[in-house]
């Protein structure tokens, strides 16, 4: 046993490493992310005032001033973008109940010819499949009221406080980032850097390519989405198609959205007034779409990072384990710093091996 580890201490050494950094990995994103995540996002919130706070003390105006400025900024930003956003769906909500009426009864002579098609096709046959059928009907709106009861609605609500409580701390922690830069600069130098030793400034580099990588490969799936939707909805004489497939490109690539934000409602809508085939096309899109993403994004990012496709596709899948949609973006960066890690260990044993 120790003349195998010795012929193979450093491929042992690494796989520990590499074992504890998922490990590590797993238990963070897992149980500790939450705790972090405001002071994470305050941290790049301070990137965006630290620049304003520097030249403001070039004209001897306190740091904690210029934090204090950068904040009220943003807030106002804030505010404004929420006024207006508020007021553009005060606007089509009253629209929307102006033309409420037209839809329900638009809606409800839809289902009425499903039915009847529905009872037509089974009326030759037996009993149990006629009762069967008369369930259904019943049994639709019970899970349509379940669905209802048991969406996000209510724990959205609930968990508005512990929203803004995690806003607020972030703005917090925002102003002591941006107000004690130097000194919590000095602190990393300090305590942290030599920890990590140089692997920090390779780890820094592949993180900045990562990102830029990341940004690139939702750029061009975007790219690839748009064409699939244009070319789609053109085939099947959607309304608005090239409108449609700006926003499916660009809502796709959104958090918790996704390209069925509108092509299932779009199906459905469809499927209710009738025009059975637009709403089958709107679904054949929505399924080429997905296995266009689940299938390039992989591929694409890998090449864009510097990754193996199967590690990068690895990397997304254990990120949306631990934490959800976020884990798609922080599984692959996490996979970039521990390889970074791993390639500065392997060339600090050479470099010794050599002096020896």
């Amino acid at each position: 046993m120790e003349d195998f580890y010795i012929k193979n201490k450093q491929a042992v050494q690494n796989l520990i490493i590499l074992c504890g950094g998922i490990l590590a990995c797993f238990l963070f994103f897992r149980y500790l992310f939450p705790i972090f995540l405001p002071f994470i996002l305050g941290w790049l919130l301070s990137l965006l005032f630290i620049p304003l706070a520097d030249q403001l003390e070039k004209y001897h105006i306190p740091r904690w001033a210029g934090a204090l400025v950068g904040i009220l900024i943003f807030i106002s930003i804030l505010g404004f973008l929420g006024y207006f956003a508020g007021n553009q769906l005060y606007q089509q909500l009253q629209n929307l109940l102006n033309d409420l009426p037209y839809y329900l009864e638009k809606m409800e002579e839809g289902l009425t010819l499903f039915w009847i098609e529905i009872n037509n096709l089974l009326m030759d046959l037996p009993d149990e499949f006629t009762n069967i059928t008369a369930n259904l009907q019943d049994g639709i709106f019970s899970i349509l009221l379940s669905l209802v009861q048991s969406s996000g609605s209510v724990s959205m609500i609930a968990a508005v406080p512990k929203i803004l409580l995690g806003f607020f701390i972030a703005l917090f922690s925002a102003f002591f980032f941006t107000k004690d830069k130097e000194g919590i600069h000095r602190a990393f130098k300090t305590h942290v850097e030599p920890l990590l030793g140089g692997s920090l400034e390779a780890t820094k580099r592949d993180l900045a390519t990562s990102l830029w990588g990341y940004a690139k490969t939702q750029l061009i799936l975007m790219g690839y989405i748009f064409l699939i939707s244009i070319i789609g909805l053109y085939l099947f004489h959607s309304p608005y198609a090239l409108l449609l497939s700006v926003a499916i490109a660009i809502i796709d690539a959104l958090p918790f959205f996704g390209s069925g934000f509108i092509l299932w409602p779009g199906a459905v809508f469809h499927f209710v007034l009738g025009n059975n085939v637009l709403g089958i096309g709107y679904l054949v899109i929505y399924g080429v779409v997905q296995v266009v993403r689940q299938l390039m994004q992989p591929k694409i990012l890998g090449d864009q990072i510097g990754m193996h496709p199967l590690l990068a596709l690895f990397s997304m899948y254990f990120g949306y384990r631990c934490i959800g949609f976020w884990g798609l973006i922080l599984g692959p960066i996490v996979a970039v710093v521990l390889r970074t890690i791993l390639l500065f260990q392997q060339k600090n044993n050479r470099d010794l091996s050599s002096n020896h």
